[in-house]
């Protein structure tokens, strides 16, 4: 609900606040008073483009602040929430200000925001009418949520939204994991290749370290052989061998330590010496019979090393490194693999998504039609009541093919999205003999004001938009259709706050408060202030809406009657 109007230097406007009540408030005046000032001030806080053309004589800026109660579950919530805007108990203050160069500048509880979000958060709060600015009507992309609203449709569309958002986010993931899949598919032939090279060659942990060693052994064969065969004669076969001369040495010692007892425990010593030379004699003699001239075996070892050295050069500079390589690509294929799994289980899920999809849509589509149907009869029913008794009114619905749509129709793949598959838009034909045109480009601006108090009226119950303005919605009316229109005002009020600007006292009796907006001067400027009536002097109101300026005591009865009867 729109509880609080402050205006200060608007066009004609000094300084002037007004508190508006639940139920419907009407706005009066002489023309040119200034009551669609109001309106368009009303606009500039709810976000329509600013012109500094607007900012009083005189005056560097002007500034709109308007003050909202609002209901828990109001979609204005989340949007604030979105833009990091605190609600306390629900009162939502904006505020506008638009400086004499251009500029403007927008609040939200004292938050500064852009004016897309003050536009988002205003087409959330209020409905206006009557100027081809604020009008959820003449919003093309909002037809199709009248029907929805009209039909009861909520929950079905809301199972459409939910199995569309399951759907795109599956696309999404597939178009990631066939990416993924591609460039391992790409890989995949290599990695096989190299897996295989690595395995077929079955190198082991150290292996090239031993073949080394193996093979410098092998080609040395002939020399270690001669040195062992040589070691072994010096140390023991040979004349004047190492073990002749210690048997030597032997033989002197003893016979000193008969005459030194002290030097008898080196005979011990220099004996042990002399058998560790035999030991050593025959590990030589064993070790020359042991090593082998095989060319054979020196060919096989020089190409393994040259196998697994071409693994080191290609996979990593030890076979530890080539051997974790292959585990790596082990492991990627495994993942392509998996992948390749995933990618199907995924098709499924869309397959099995998109049929769901498709069903809703067709259901919701159903409902729609008949719906649509309906909607018309009831609008075209109330305008006739509302004074157009030759209109004719439609909802047609539009779909557009799409070669990646969800839904199929006669053989057409139809686009469709969290909405559904088809699009509404209302026609309408106001004259006899006209044909039904895009309503946007038919109706004039009272038409437009009638016309949605016929649609807020029929769809009172469903619409989330709380407060309902209407300019310029008695012209072309009087009499019986002004009594008409006044009733269908009360009774929208009663389930959304609506302010009306009428001229009409058919109208202006049904108030619940009243205002009167009048032009004054002082100290040669001009100001419009806005006036709350009550008791005689809203009688008096309705006497001069029913006279003019000259109130005689018959229309002054006149208003007092009608008032009285309201």
């Amino acid at each position: 609900m729109l509880c609080r109007l402050h205006v200060v230097n608007y066009a004609l406007i000094d300084d002037v606040e007004i508190e508006f009540e639940a139920g419907l408030n009407i706005i009066t005046g002489e023309t040119g008073a200034g009551k669609s000032i109001l309106i368009g001030a009303l606009g500039l806080v709810l976000g329509v483009r600013a012109n500094p053309e607007v900012i009083r004589t005189g005056e560097d800026r002007c500034m709109v602040e308007a003050i909202f109660r609002l209901h828990k579950g109001h979609p204005s919530l989340n949007l604030m929430a979105n833009m990091g805007v605190h609600v306390d108990e629900g009162e939502l203050i904006l505020r506008r200000e638009v400086l004499v160069e251009g500029r403007s500048r927008c609040y939200a509880n004292s938050i500064a925001i852009p004016v897309r979000s003050l536009q988002a958060l205003g087409k959330s709060l209020v409905d206006l009418h009557g100027q081809h600015d604020q009008q959820s009507l003449l919003d093309i992309e909002q037809h199709i949520d009248f029907v929805d609203g009209f039909g009861g449709l909520g929950e079905l569309r809301e199972a459409v939204g939910v199995a569309y958002r399951r759907l795109e986010e599956l696309k999404r993931l597939m178009v990631g994991k066939e990416s993924e899949a591609q460039r391992l598919r790409e890989r995949r032939e290599l990695l096989e290749f190299q897996v295989n090279e690595i395995a077929s060659a079955s190198p082991q942990p150290l292996e090239d370290e031993r073949l080394v060693q193996e093979l410098s052994l092998l080609t040395n064969a002939e020399r270690l052989i001669e040195s062992a065969v040589q070691l072994e004669t010096l140390l023991y076969q040979g004349e004047d061998s190492v073990v002749d001369r210690l048997g030597a040495a032997a033989r002197v010692l003893e016979e000193a330590a008969k005459m030194d007892d002290s030097l008898s425990p080196r005979t011990e010593e220099l004996d042990a010496q002399r058998y560790g030379i035999e030991e050593l004699a025959r590990f030589f003699t064993d070790y020359a019979q042991r090593v082998e001239h095989n060319p054979e075996r020196l060919v096989e070892v020089t190409e393994r090393l040259e196998q697994l050295q071409h693994l080191t050069k290609k996979y990593g500079g030890t076979l530890d490194e080539v051997l974790a390589y292959r585990d790596k690509a082990l492991t990627e294929l495994k993942q392509s693999e998996q992948l390749d799994d995933s990618i199907g289980e995924i098709s499924t899920e869309i397959e099995d998504i998109a049929a769901t999809f498709s069903q809703l849509c067709d259901k919701l589509s159903r409902g729609r039609k008949k719906v649509g149907s309906r909607l018309a009869s009831e609008i075209r029913r109330t305008l006739k009541d509302l004074g157009m008794p030759d209109v004719q009114f439609k909802v047609e619905f539009t779909e557009s093919e799409h070669p990646d749509g969800h839904v199929t129709r006669n053989g057409r793949t139809i686009s469709a999205g969290s909405r559904g598959a088809e699009m509404a838009e209302f026609h309408i034909s106001t004259n006899p003999g006209e044909a039904l045109r895009p309503l946007a480009r038919v109706a004039s601006g009272g038409e437009i004001s009638r016309i949605m108090l016929a649609m807020k009226t029929v769809l009172a119950e469903t619409d989330s938009i709380q407060v309902l303005i209407f300019d310029e919605i008695d012209i072309g009316i009087s009499g019986r259709i002004a009594e008409v229109v006044g009733k269908k005002l009360k009774a929208l009020s009663e389930v959304h706050q609506t302010i009306s600007i009428t001229h009409l006292p058919q109208i202006a009796k049904m108030a619940d408060l009243h205002f009167s907006v009048r032009k004054s001067v002082e100290s040669g400027r001009t100001a419009t202030q806005v006036v709350l009536l009550t008791g005689e002097a809203r009688t008096e109101e309705l006497a001069r809406l029913l006279g003019g300026e000259k109130i005689s005591k018959l229309t002054l009865q006149h208003a007092r009657e009608m008032l009285s009867h309201n």
